[in-house]
């Protein structure tokens, strides 16, 4: 049975080469940019499924998501990172 996640994101402007650059407070190791903020969420479910699988490859604990009001969630699917739950 699959289980969906939802973390929440980070999109700061980039003042410098423009676009965005993309983090998760939960996953720090998930880092990547857009050069729209569109692109950028995309980039955003790309880094946050890779930064998964590398924990779930390593046995390392998956954090629980630490929404606050107002944050924009990117969900993740379990099953598609191959783990059972989180």
């Amino acid at each position: 049975m699959a289980h969906e996640l939802a973390y929440p994101v980070t999109l700061t402007a980039d003042p410098v080469d423009g676009g965005f650059v993309v983090t998760f407070r939960d996953l720090p190791e998930a880092i990547t940019q857009g050069e729209t903020m569109a692109e950028a969420l995309i980039e955003a479910a790309d880094a946050l499924e890779e930064a998964i699988a590398g924990r779930i490859r390593r046995g390392d604990p998956i954090p629980e998501p630490s929404p606050v009001p107002g944050d924009r969630m990117i969900p993740v699917r379990t099953r598609t990172l191959g783990a059972g739950s989180p």
